[in-house]
């Protein structure tokens, strides 16, 4: 018998343990093989000629990529600890410590080998698809399929080189004294949770704080940059790894003291329970985390889709707005406008031509009351002496402080509007003041037709054909149109949803992949135990009441955890989200309730069904 014999046949003889390993392993191989499909596509610089989509998707596959180091790490060091018995019978039996780590190394090579082949060879059959869907998302002309060489030639590089490393790495955790130690005591009793409460309240102080800072002291942020992000998210996961594992604790003693605890098999329950108390905290944290990324993300980028529409309007409030600069050829300028109507005489529009003076050194716009009515369709008055600030960038909130303007230093401000009159950022803020008064300003005069069409969402062919035909010109022409923008930003959302999906499909696979391994992992001692177990009187019923409540609380703790994380989240953020995107995450929610409840009622069947097995 060969050695590689023996490796083949030792995971054979544990395949169940390595099933799951290698389908996630083949899994975030496909979305990386996917993601370098597209990012290498011969059409994609006609799609964006600065690369932007090709860094996104590269960036995208480079997550991936360290997602799946760390998850084959985790998966590797919960086999070892799975096969430390085993490991310790060769070592009984005279094997050396180099023949075994060199039978773990091949063990998982073998298995990082056929997970990389069936990855590509299965990515290559769904590319077409995947293209096409990509075709649609990224409203691309030609997307079809093609050899993708480079694609196979770098997943392949990058997870072989993944696998060696993490293998040739992981091997050195193997522990002779342990796995021998292993052997002879045959059980491992697991050290309980001590009790952190004040840790717990500083902890939560400490995250409540940094959580607050971000939202009313941005100075302080900018000061510490990325250091105070990295605090942040630090101070997060400690707080929840704590709530989780200390709130286990409580709930634990409060139930055995409550009059629920001898009731049917609950006594049974909080045993073991108490008994795996520290493995069942890590799993809960690691699955929380694994969720509340996914639940934040698809809910935050699902309903980013639904603000494009509105924030499109606040930036350009126009369909399209063509400012003509004091140095404009005004010949060139009447040409330009008759060639845009002409254009839009297909469609419903309302045109408006108006006029404002800039001073242009601080970026301050002066109109008269009489244009700004006509842009409103309002009838609004002013004193002689009193005018309007109306912002100019939405970043920004009108200027109301005049008191060292040429012209308004003495006027009285009645009002202010924070609405964007004209393109952002054109001018910092326009000053709406009395016909008679914008006469005597002398600063250079722009003149602005400005566009309106109906159902302006659904013109994004015509917008893209007269953007074409009028690029801005430095001192000659701006145009800009909302049409426009919206259909750039509806790209990049698209994009980003995408992509967003792809990486939740992952986090939710490696969520149940890990919860898989654990159940694996400690399948034989269970069944060791609860065999003890029915020899002294306890039924099938009973033991799949106390199995379904064990998985429950694995499944839909983490699950309620997260939801909770989303929903404090979302009331942190109430005035700055829509209605839409609480509506996206009920949905959402609902949705992967729905999952988690098929995938119990699955798990359930399954694992009581190997529970009882010889």
């Amino acid at each position: 018998m060969s050695f590689n014999h023996i490796v083949v046949q030792n995971i054979l003889r544990d395949k169940w343990t390595y099933v799951s390993y290698f389908l996630s392993s083949m899994f975030s191989i496909i979305i990386f093989f996917l993601f370098t499909v597209i990012a290498f596509h011969p059409s994609l610089n006609s799609l964006d000629s600065s690369s932007t989509l090709g860094i996104s998707l590269l960036l995208a596959s480079m997550l991936v990529y360290l997602f799946s180091f760390l998850f084959i790490a985790y998966s590797i060091m919960a086999f070892l600890k799975k096969k430390t018995k085993t490991l310790g019978i060769f070592m009984i039996t005279g094997a050396s410590m180099k023949q075994i780590r060199t039978l773990v190394f091949r063990e998982n090579i073998l298995i990082g080998v056929m997970a990389i082949i069936s990855a590509i060879v299965f990515g290559l059959v769904i590319t077409p698809l995947f293209l096409m869907g990509a075709k649609v998302v990224l409203k691309a002309e030609t997307f079809g399929m093609y050899m993708p060489m480079k694609a196979i030639a770098l997943t392949v590089g990058l997870f072989l080189l993944l696998f060696v490393v993490i293998s040739r790495i992981m091997t050195r955790f193997i522990n002779k004294e342990a796995s021998i130690q292993l052997l002879k005591s045959d059980a491992v009793i697991e050290k309980s949770i001590k009790p952190h409460y004040l840790l717990l309240f500083v902890s939560i102080i400490i995250s409540t704080t940094l959580a607050y800072l971000l939202k009313i002291d941005h100075e302080l942020i900018n000061s510490f940059g990325i250091l105070y992000y990295l605090a942040f998210f630090a101070s997060i996961l400690f707080t929840v790894y704590l709530i989780i594992s200390q709130g286990m604790r409580i709930l634990l003693k409060a139930f055995e003291r409550s009059s629920a605890y001898l009731k049917q098999t609950n006594m049974l329950l909080a045993s073991n329970l108490n008994a795996k108390m520290k493995s069942h905290a890590n799993m809960l944290f690691l699955i929380t985390l694994l969720l509340s990324g996914v639940f934040l993300s698809t809910s935050i980028l699902f309903s980013s889709y639904y603000s494009v529409e509105k924030d499109s309007e606040a930036n350009y409030p126009y369909s399209f707005q063509y400012i003509a600069p004091p140095k404009a050829d005004p010949s060139k300028v009447e040409a330009d406008i008759e060639n845009l109507d002409k254009q839009l005489s297909t469609v419903d529009a309302q045109k408006y031509f108006i006029g404002f003076k800039s001073n242009e050194e601080r970026r301050f716009g002066y109109m008269s009351m009489s244009d700004y009515n006509l842009l409103h369709n309002e009838k609004v008055s002013l004193g002689a002496n009193e005018f309007i600030a109306v912002a100019g960038d939405r970043k920004m909130l009108p200027t109301t402080n005049v008191s060292d303007d040429k012209y308004l230093k003495d006027f009285k401000l009645v009002s202010v509007n924070d609405k964007n009159l004209l393109t952002t950022g054109f001018q910092q803020t326009y000053f709406i003041v009395p016909d008679d008064v914008y006469n005597k300003i002398e600063y250079p005069v722009y003149k602005a037709y400005l566009f309106e069409l109906d159902n302006w969402t659904a013109h994004t062919e015509l917008a893209k054909k007269i953007m074409d035909d009028f690029p801005n010109v430095y001192e000659k022409r701006y145009v800009t149109s909302k049409i426009d923008l919206y259909n750039t930003e509806m790209f990049v959302k698209s994009v980003l949803f995408f992509i967003g999906s792809m990486l939740s499909l992952i986090f939710l696979s490696a969520a149940m992949s890990l919860l898989y391994f654990y159940l694996q992992t400690t399948l034989l001692q269970e069944k060791e135990k609860y065999l003890g177990i029915r020899k002294l009187g306890l039924s099938k019923k009973e033991l799949y009441t106390v199995v379904s409540k064990e998985l429950a609380i694995l499944i839909f703790v983490p699950f309620a955890i997260a939801i909770t994380m989303l929903f404090a989240t979302l009331f942190a953020m109430r005035t700055m989200v829509s209605a839409a995107f609480l509506q996206v995450s009920m949905m959402s929610s609902l949705c992967f309730f729905a999952l988690f409840l098929v995938s119990y009622l699955f798990i359930r069947k399954s694992y009581f069904k190997r529970l009882l097995s010889n």
